[in-house]
């Protein structure tokens, strides 16, 4: 051995006494003894070495000699083994000290010493040496003004999105937590950089982040990671893009911010997840609803485990009392700051107690990129009863399952209905996607599969669960999706029909002679014309446009009229009442929107509330709010120009009555028809058009709003009747912009948008709805600029520029705040246009009527604050299931098509970087035909996002799970 320092360095030698020691370098397989010195170099302190260059003479057991001995037997033994193994290298060891110092130096040293001098450009940066930060445990200064992320408000994830120095669990690595440290590069590769505790990159989309914690780097830091610089040793960073480029995160780097809070965190979490865990299940006690599962806002649980005292929650006589005391009383969070590692603790106890039934789905809001709610599943329907039907299956070694798989076998399916119903209802929970990481339930699952003969040999999948339940019960749903405890519609959850009967047994003319109140404040708009525009197959006609044409200077006056069922309830009059009483708007509460699904549609509110409310029944005398503003349309160079008297608008409760037809046909043939054929309802809608597409200009060329071209939305699906009345045929509808369209989503954005900037402007707490751009790397970000720059030129972008630019878009969502909706181009955006099928506008309509009362308002911001998580999670779920429905009955279609034509191939186009072979694809002309295409291997090159790959065979097909994969031919 010889000492340097604190550190030895092994000399390796065939033999100490007869040979002398030496090291011998291989100039074949450096990598690999490159691998092994670095493990090695973690035995011992190389910082001292640098440090400190005198030697200690030391041996095994004792001293070994002096230097000059040592260099004498090196000598030696080099002079007779020379030329024996020509492939071996032998160097003398202080030339392999020499040179290990030098790529120590090169790989390490000089990339941290260039990140801590340059790129942390505070004054405030911790004052120590960086070669002491290297293999140390020393820690930042505590007067650093960053971000401690051991506490968070909710309200912060609104507030900004995903950025560098977020803190998140990723898809691939779920069980500690990283930290962003790059942003997406470009169209061409959208993934962000992350960096694992351990200083290992990956690289990923925002939709693989399973949870966020929002964290900002200390003032000063630029960036985090770099370009490696060029040296004559083999790299050790990491490739992204560049094939002869590797990134590099300095070890100081990861010492002093990437892995400071994310291993803290991890830890905590770790250490307090068995009392998490027992937590959640005394709290699942109270939670439940023995009549249906339900979700709960996931930081109101957060903070209910944050609050939770196990001794009293255990104490024998009063653990009840206690228990269910906190739930009753504590309704939000949102005003307590949020303990990151309790967080974490949650969403890792919830996954696991998955396995036992007691949890659903976590939702993520994609937006926001958290948990913001769970399905608390019943108790007793669910946890008890499967584990008593596990348990019954299991027994005997499986003697249940054996006796199921031969009637299966045999074909007898009423023997099956009659004996294993059950099972039955395991399989449709199954197929549904009700079951979340429950490994017994899906090795049960596929015990009984392996034993059907004609299955024995298939993939279990959802798809193949419900084969069977269609050759077991034959009259079995059309889509199982409807049968998701999320969706909770009333045909599948009991909790829902309950709810669904009491708006059957409301006496809606009672409620609205009750609370009809004193109308005399109602504007008359009279014979003015009021345009409903909408399809023939509407639901709900909840909005109508009229206009003024004051016929000088170009002025116009515009009226957005919106149906009025808030005031068929007591809350919108009530003086000394705040938030909900009414049992009608508790239960729209929970609906919070209406279902639309291919399959059926489930109103917000009672169908009798709607069709009393509803515009659009010519001479009937309808009650409203109406918005109204002055625009002015004046000349500018060779076109016309928009002016807004903001001053001018108003919110007034009215009556309309004179309802012409106007579905979205009929507008636009009124406005393709030539101009001798004249009218007064041609007229207005002339003024109406104008003035729209003069109102979307000035969003896009003053306020930076993006609209969609070609090729967006294509492929919608409709189901028709098939002839036994089910609906179960798959047609397939573009939306298509047309100037009835624009017209309408024109007047209805100008409503909201004016709406907001009142509601701002008065301190009037309602529902807005934001959205906000991500922030991008430098090229990313000019080219979602180039996007907005040709948009302002009127060049949309059309199905490949969306493809590309997908993964650099946000997504809206609710909030009590007034923020900025950037897609849109709004300083404040508040939803008021449809409150018969969006429970946010209700809100914001029973504040209207409250605040033209000068009455004190329905819900306080608190309230308010509150009500936004469940809303949101609806909204989400509700988004998903429509997705969902839609893949579903498009897949069905695809896989049709291939069964009666195997040989069929398609055009796809890659929407997502290849990786290992493979890459996202869409059809492009089915927006809901999206999967994953397997690339040829001997491919010269792989195709980028946007390209079109043509020749591509579908190879499988999941209907249930959405699952699509193809191979190029």
């Amino acid at each position: 051995m010889v000492a340097r320092g604190n550190a030895h360095i092994l000399l390796i030698a065939r033999s100490f006494h007869s040979c002398g020691p030496c090291f011998r370098v291989t100039t074949r397989g450096k990598r690999q003894q490159s691998k092994k010195r670095q493990q090695a170099k973690a035995q011992f302190d190389y910082t001292q070495l640098l440090d400190n260059e005198q030697v200690i003479e030391s041996g095994a057991n004792g001293s070994v000699g002096t230097e000059k001995d040592i260099e004498s037997i090196n000598k030696d033994f080099l002079q007779r083994t020379k030329g024996l193994e020509p492939d071996i290298e032998l160097k003398q060891l202080s030339q392999i000290k020499e040179e290990f110092y030098q790529r120590y130096k090169d790989r390490y040293i000089k990339p941290s010493e260039a990140w801590y001098t340059n790129t942390w450009r505070s004054l405030t940066k911790p004052k120590i040496s960086f070669h002491k930060l290297i293999n140390s445990d020393v820690q930042l200064d505590t007067k650093l003004k960053d971000l401690d992320p051991m506490e968070f408000q909710p309200a912060q994830l609104m507030e900004n999105p995903l950025n560098v120095g977020d803190l998140v669990l990723l898809k691939v690595k779920p069980n500690e937590l990283a930290m962003c440290v790059s942003l997406p590069s470009s169209t061409m590769d959208p993934r962000y950089t992350f960096v694992a505790i351990d200083g290992t990159m990956c690289f990923a989309t925002k939709n693989r982040v399973l949870l966020r914690i929002p964290h900002k780097l200390p003032v000063g830091v630029n960036s985090l990671i770099q370009p490696e610089g060029h040296h004559k040793h083999l790299p050790i960073g990491t490739l992204k893009n560049i094939s002869n480029q590797t990134n590099i995160l300095p070890i100081v780097t990861r010492q002093l911010i990437t892995s400071r809070y994310p291993a803290q965190i991890s830890k905590l979490a770790w250490k307090c997840l068995p009392i998490t865990t027992k937590k959640l299940q005394l709290l699942h006690r109270s939670l439940q609803n023995y009549m249906g599962p339900w979700q709960i806002p996931f930081f109101t649980l957060v903070g209910l485990v944050q609050k939770l005292d196990l001794n009293k929650a255990l104490d024998g006589k009063y653990g009840i009392d206690y228990l269910t005391d906190l739930v009753n009383n504590y309704h939000t969070a949102d005003n307590v700051a949020i303990n990151s590692p309790t967080f974490v603790s949650t969403y890792w106890a919830i996954l696991q107690q998955q396995e036992s039934n007691l949890w659903g789905e976590i939702h993520l809001n994609t937006a926001l990129l958290s948990p913001i709610s769970v399905t608390i599943v019943p108790l007793k329907s669910q946890h008890l009863y499967y584990a008593q039907v596990i348990e019954k299956l299991e027994a005997n070694s499986y003697k249940e399952v054996n006796t199921f798989v031969k009637l299966v076998n045999e074909r007898k399916y009423r023997d099956i209905s009659n004996l294993y119903p059950s099972v039955i209802q395991l399989l449709k929970d199954f197929a549904a996607g009700n079951f979340h990481n429950n490994g017994i339930i899906v090795t049960l699952i596929s015990k009984i599969f392996r034993k059907i003969v004609r299955y024995k040999d298939y993939d279990i999948t959802r798809d193949v669960c419900q084969d069977l339940i269609n050759e077991i019960v034959p009259n079995s749903l059309s889509n199982p999706l409807l049968l998701n405890m999320d969706l909770a519609l009333p045909s599948s959850s009991k909790l829902m029909e309950s709810q669904q009967k009491l708006y059957y047994l409301t006496n809606i003319e009672d409620l609205q002679r009750e609370n009809s109140g004193n109308d005399s404040d109602r504007y008359d708009f009279g014979d003015l014309r009021v345009f409903c525009i909408d399809s023939d197959t509407a639901h709900e006609i909840d909005d109508g446009v009229s206009v003024e044409n004051h016929g000088k200077d170009g002025m116009y006056t515009l009226h957005i009229h919106i149906a009025d069922p808030t005031s068929m309830f007591p809350e919108s009059t009530a003086i000394d009442s705040v938030g909900i009483s009414t049992d009608i708007l508790n239960i729209a509460f929970k609906r919070s929107f209406t279902t639309y699904l291919p399959d059926v549609v489930v109103p917000m509110l009672p169908q009798a509330i709607c069709h009393l409310s509803d515009l659009g029944k010519h001479g009937k005398r309808t009650k409203t709010i109406s918005f109204s503003v002055d625009v002015k349309v004046g000349y500018q160079g060779c076109g016309k120009s928009l002016e807004i008297m903001y001053d001018s608008f108003r919110i007034r409760k009215g009556f309309v009555s004179n309802f012409p037809k106007a579905t979205y046909d009929d507008v636009d043939k009124i406005l393709s028809a030539p101009d001798n054929e004249s009218s007064p309802v041609k007229a207005d809608l002339e003024s109406l058009s104008m003035i729209s597409k003069l109102l979307r200009e000035q969003r896009i060329k003053k306020n930076n709003a993006v609209i969609f071209g070609e090729g967006f939305n294509k492929g919608m699906v409709t189901l028709n009747a098939n002839a036994e009345g089910e609906l179960t045929e798959v047609s397939f509808s573009n939306q298509e912009e047309t100037p009835s369209t624009v017209l309408v989503s024109e007047m209805m954005i100008l409503a909201n948008t004016l709406t907001g900037r009142y509601f701002a402007e008065n301190n009037i707490g309602g529902v807005f709805r934001c959205y906000k751009q991500l922030p991008l790397d430098l090229i990313a970000q000019q080219q979602y600029d180039s996007m907005i720059t040709g948009t302002k030129k009127g060049l949309f972008p059309k199905l490949r520029d969306i493809v590309k630019l997908s993964s650099l878009l946000n997504s809206s969502f609710y909030t009590g705040r007034p923020f900025r909706h950037e897609m849109i181009g709004a300083k404040q955006y508040l939803t008021v246009t449809s409150p018969l099928r969006r429970f946010p506008d209700l809100i914001n309509h029973l504040q209207i009527h409250r605040h033209l009362q000068k009455k004190p308002l329905c819900f306080t911001q608190t309230q308010i604050d509150s009500l936004i998580w469940s809303i949101q999670s609806r909204a989400d779920i509700l988004k998903r299931a429509s997705r969902d429905s839609s893949t579903y009955w498009t897949l069905n279609y695809l896989k049709k098509l291939a069964k009666s034509d195997p040989g069929r191939t398609y055009d796809v186009m890659i929407t997502s970087v290849p990786q290992n072979g493979f890459a996202g694809c869409v059809f492009p002309s089915l927006s809901f035909a999206r999967g994953t295409l397997k690339l040829q291997p001997k491919a010269k090159y792989y195709p980028m996002i946007g390209d079109i790959v043509k020749d591509c065979k579908i190879s499988k097909i999941d209907c249930l799970e959405g699952m699509l994969e193809l191979e190029k031919l």
